[in-house]
Order: structure tokens, then C-alpha cells, then sequence
């Protein structure tokens, strides 16, 4: 439980994400001395005691609250990254820690805490930095061994080997006896390929009494992770099941567990059980960023068995000739946001959406999910639940319409919610298009995302800068997806998109027109696009695809369906 914001400081406690350091928050260099009404008394004690959405929602309305001092800011914006960690939501637990320490620089706990995201995220030389930070400023050795630990293992997994010994053996001497210098050393040889000898430092952290200092409920979080990778490495997949159940018990939203599950469950040849377990894995965050290698084992494993397994589908082919995919099992999100409540509203951009999802539908796809003006938690939502679609599909398809913008190389989407008053508030208030890739990356077939979102950007003439290094662009900026992702842009990087005088925009028509016929594979599609939109705009406006697709050709309609 996160401490109250008056009364004594607690003890450092530790997560579960690469067994890093998770600190509480600094109750009294957090928070204001003022005795607090009772109402805002009310909302503190919600937003330290409550992980879920109340306690979010509490948080950010002490930070919303007129004439807060900079320091119980930082302290409620830390409460909402410690609560965005516990949920493996790296992203969002990032943004609210950079504003903590925007407001507080001197916040220990923030420093120690925000090594932990950037190793989540896998940015270890920014972990590795963030852990020396809170390494200089801990006053505690407790808080000392915790940076120390943090930094040990980022520095491990970019191969710097003895830097990391030699900060586990410093944090020993700091705490000696604690039960986290098992577990990180066991961490530790695990990233060595010592399996054998890391189960050894797992038995002796489960004999080793928790101190009070820490969750026992992390801890054996932490235990449970190392315990269940040893056994997995040393193939003793019957003995990792009962461990990984134990462990689900405690953090039922660890994505690695679940996949090490997968691959525990298809080396014993319960494959059904196997998908089962990757299929939960594939909606979860990645807990870890060791979770992606067991996800690729679990992945590779399961498709093996499916290849085996599955029957000869679709007409033969000829000896040398290609397989054409139009397939029945395609899933399309599509999402037009045009009645913005902060900025003028969006003319064409649900009409632009309508449109599209009406075509789809006649296209044959399974499924058609149409969204209408949708709030960030929204977005949020309607792609995790978009995610479970997805993996069981053959295509998926996600398409945004409405405002979109640029900042520091990273392109956001904007909910119709947004007010975007600094450049601060864009990663608390927009949604990156990195969570689009991520809602669709279980698909084994095609993997596509339109945006028609690159229009003149209403925030920009009322946002404050506050820090010098951040800028707004024009347009979205490229993007480089992974092989087998399509992302179509209606203006290519840097440009502006228009949203059209009449029904729909200039991109929508052309885009609409080339879907109705048949015989044109997708690469070839976005082409004609282009030159139609081109020619519509005087070539003010050049659509741009970026990512690159299989051999295999795909097709929205075939010769054999152009009757539908």
C-alpha cells in the first residue's frame, strides 16, 4: 500500500519488473505541511491507498488543483507512476514520473523508480543513469542498495558484466542479509546462462525472512519470475507449471509468466493449453523486456504445432506460384474523432470513418468495430479490447481520423478530450501510435494502420513550452514499423493533410474508390491512392506508406469477390 502523504517516511520497496528497486512515495518531501480540507483529504487518501482507476483519477485531481505547491504535485504525480508500474504500463508510469521530477528534482524515490520504467521499457543506458542519480542523492543505504541494484541490472543485460557484479557485491555490504541479494543474483546469473546456479540464490532467498520493509507480495512476485525462468532454462518444464500457477496467483497480469506457461505447457504437449497461455500473454503489457525473447520461444513453438497440425486449405496452388490472401477473418478498428470539446471540431473525420467501416463491412471482414469521438481512456480501451480480436485474426486493420501531431520524433493521436495546454501534458493526455503497433502484433498475418490524423495541429498556438528541447513539427513524423506492419499516412511526414470541402477528404475518396476494385494488392492499392490524392490536391498532398510486408500478396478484394 502506497504510504499517507504526512507522518514518517517508508521503507524502499521493491518491484517486480526485472527485480528492480520500486520505491514508495517520500511522504513528507511530497507534500504540502497546510492541513488539508476534508475533501482534499478524501482525495489524497484515494490516491495513495487505491491502484486502480480511482486512485488515478484522485491523483490527477490534486494535480489539477488551483494553486498546488510544486512538491504535493510531484508527490501525486509520482503516486500515479507507481500505480501505471504496478500495472507493467511503462508508457504512462514514464510521463507521470518525468512531471514528478519536473516538480521536485531532488524526489529520491522518483529517480529510483523512474530506472525501473526505463529498464522496463529496455532504455538501460537511461536506467543506468537514473540509478546513479538516485544513487547520489539516497540518504539511506537502504535506498542505496536499491540504486545499486537497479543499475546492476541494467548494466548485465547491455553485457557490462563486472560493473554489474561489482554493484551487487557494493549493495550486499550496504544491506547484508536482505533477501534481494538473492534474488538479484540470481537475476544475475540467469542473464549469464547459469540457470543451475540461479535457482540456488532462489532457494535462498525463499528461506530468507522478509523484512518488513518490503511487499511480501512483490517479493514473492520477483521470487516466483526467477524461480519459474530457472526451471524453463534448465527444461524442467513439469516442475515450472505448478511454480508459474503460484506466481499468476500473486501478479495475474505478468505477461512473461503467462508465456513461459506457453512454452512450458507445448514442451509437455498440451498445446491447446499452450495457446491458451500465449493468447493471454499477447493482450498483457510486457512486463519485462526479457518477456519479448520467451514470447518469440512461446510464438515459434505454438506455430509448429499449428503448421503440423493444420489441414491443406484454399484451391491448390501451382508449382512456383505465390498464394493470394483475401481471407473472411479480418478485423478492422476504425476510429473518427471530429467533435473535439477544446479545439474547433473536425468536419469530415466521422463521416471519413463511417464511410470506411461501411466498406469494410461489404468487403466481407468478420468483424468491424466503428467508434465515434472517443475520450483517451476510450482509445484505450477499444484497443485492448481490439487486441484480443486481433490475435485470432488473419488481418487486422486499425484506422484513426482526427487530430494528430508531432513532438520530439514521436507522433501522438489526439482523444477528443485532449486539452494539451503544455508540452508536458501530451504524454498524459494523447495516445501514441506506438499502442496501435502493439494492439495489433499478434497477428500472423496482415498488420495495417491508417491515419488520416496529419492535419494543422489546433494545440499548437496554445501550447506552452516548457522545456527547450522539445518542439512541435508539421505533419507526422516517418516512422520505421517492424516487418509485417503497414502504416499508410494521407500526407506523408512533415506534411499537412486535407480534410476535404465537401463529404469526405480528398484522401477518404481515393481511398474508398481503389477498395471497391478488385484484383489490386495493397501495395499497389496505396499507389493509386497516392496519385489520386496528388492529382486531387495540385500534389499539395502525397500520401506515404512506411513499413514493408512478406512476399506474399494481399488483397481487400479479389477478382473471385468483385461481385460483392
Amino acid at each position: 500500500m502506497i504510504a499517507l502523504p504526512f507522518g514518517h517516511r517508508q521503507a524502499a520497496r521493491p518491484g517486480h519488473a526485472m527485480v528492480l528497486a520500486l520505491a514508495l512515495m517520500l511522504p513528507g518531501a511530497g507534500a504540502s505541511e497546510a492541513a488539508p480540507s476534508d475533501n482534499r483529504a478524501k482525495l489524497w487518501h484515494t490516491c495513495q491507498t487505491n491502484d486502480g482507476e480511482a486512485g488515478l483519477t484522485a491523483c490527477m485531481a490534486i494535480i489539477n488543483t488551483r494553486g498546488i505547491p510544486k512538491r504535493e504535485r510531484a508527490t501525486a504525480y509520482y503516486n500515479r507512476c507507481y500505480k501505471f508500474i504496478l500495472r507493467h504500463d511503462y508508457s504512462n508510469a514514464l510521463a507521470n514520473c518525468d512531471r514528478s521530477l519536473e516538480d521536485n528534482p531532488s524526489f529520491v524515490d522518483a529517480w529510483l523508480n523512474r530506472s525501473t520504467i526505463r529498464s522496463g521499457l529496455g532504455q538501460f543506458d537511461l536506467a543506468i543513469k537514473d540509478a546513479t542519480q538516485a544513487f547520489a542523492m539516497a540518504n539511506s543505504n537502504s535506498d542505496r542498495a536499491g540504486a545499486l541494484r537497479n543499475r546492476a541490472a541494467a548494466f548485465v543485460r547491455r553485457g557490462n558484466i563486472a560493473e554489474s557484479r561489482a554493484d551487487l557485491d557494493q549493495a550486499a555490504r550496504l544491506q547484508p542479509g536482505d533477501v534481494y541479494n538473492f534474488i538479484n543474483q540470481a537475476d544475475f546469473l540467469l542473464q549469464l546462462g547459469r540457470p543451475d546456479e540461479a535457482l540456488q540464490q532462489v532457494a535462498r532467498a525463499r528461506a530468507t525472512r522478509a523484512t518488513s520493509n518490503f511487499s511480501q507480495q512483490k517479493m514473492y512476485s520477483d521470487i516466483g519470475v526467477l524461480h519459474g525462468k530457472s526451471l524453463v532454462a534448465m527444461k524442467r518444464y513439469s516442475e515450472s507449471l505448478p511454480v508459474l500457477g503460484a506466481l499468476l496467483k500473486i501478479d495475474p497480469n505478468n505477461a512473461e509468466a503467462f508465456a513461459l506457461k506457453s512454452v512450458a505447457l507445448a514442451r509437455t504437449n498440451n498445446v491447446a493449453a499452450a495457446r491458451d497461455a500465449l493468447s493471454t500473454a499477447r493482450r498483457l503489457p510486457l512486463s519485462s523486456p526479457d518477456a519479448a525473447d520467451v514470447f518469440r520461444e512461446a510464438e515459434q513453438l505454438v506455430r509448429e504445432v499449428d503448421s503440423a497440425m493444420a489441414p491443406p486449405r484454399g484451391e491448390p496452388v501451382a508449382p512456383g506460384a505465390t498464394p493470394s490472401r483475401e481471407r473472411n477473418n479480418r478485423v478492422a478498428l476504425v476510429i473518427g474523432n471530429a467533435a473535439y470539446q477544446n479545439v474547433s471540431p473536425l468536419k469530415n473525420a466521422g463521416r471519413d470513418a463511417e464511410a470506411l467501416a461501411a466498406e469494410f463491412d461489404s468487403l466481407g471482414f468478420r468483424k468491424v468495430t466503428l467508434l465515434r469521438d472517443q475520450t483517451r481512456e476510450q482509445m484505450f480501451a477499444a484497443l485492448r479490447a481490439f487486441a484480443r480480436e486481433a490475435e485470432t485474426s488473419d488481418w487486422a486493420v486499425i484506422y484513426f481520423a482526427g487530430h494528430g501531431l508531432e513532438m520530439g520524433g514521436i507522433n501522438w493521436l489526439a482523444p477528443v478530450d485532449a486539452q494539451l495546454k503544455t508540452d508536458r501534458d501530451v504524454r498524459l493526455e494523447a495516445v501514441s501510435i506506438d499502442e496501435l503497433s502493439t494492439a495489433i502484433e499478434g497477428v500472423r498475418g496482415l498488420r495495417l494502420i491508417v491515419l488520416d490524423a496529419c492535419r494543422d495541429n489546433p494545440f499548437a498556438p496554445q501550447m506552452r513550452f516548457t522545456n527547450s528541447t522539445r518542439s512541435l513539427g508539421t505533419g507526422l513524423a516517418r516512422v520505421e514499423p517492424e516487418g509485417g506492419t503497414m502504416i499508410a499516412y494521407a500526407a506523408k511526414a512533415g506534411q499537412v493533410a486535407n480534410d476535404g470541402d465537401d463529404e469526405n477528404s480528398p484522401f477518404m475518396k481515393a481511398l474508398l474508390n481503389r477498395l471497391k476494385q478488385p484484383g489490386l494488392e495493397i501495395s499497389m492499392l496505396f499507389r493509386f491512392v497516392r496519385d489520386d490524392v496528388m492529382a486531387a490536391t495540385g500534389r499539395q498532398q502525397e500520401p506515404f506508406v512506411y513499413g514493408s510486408l512478406p512476399s506474399e500478396p494481399f488483397y481487400f478484394r479479389t477478382a473471385a469477390t468483385a461481385s460483392r
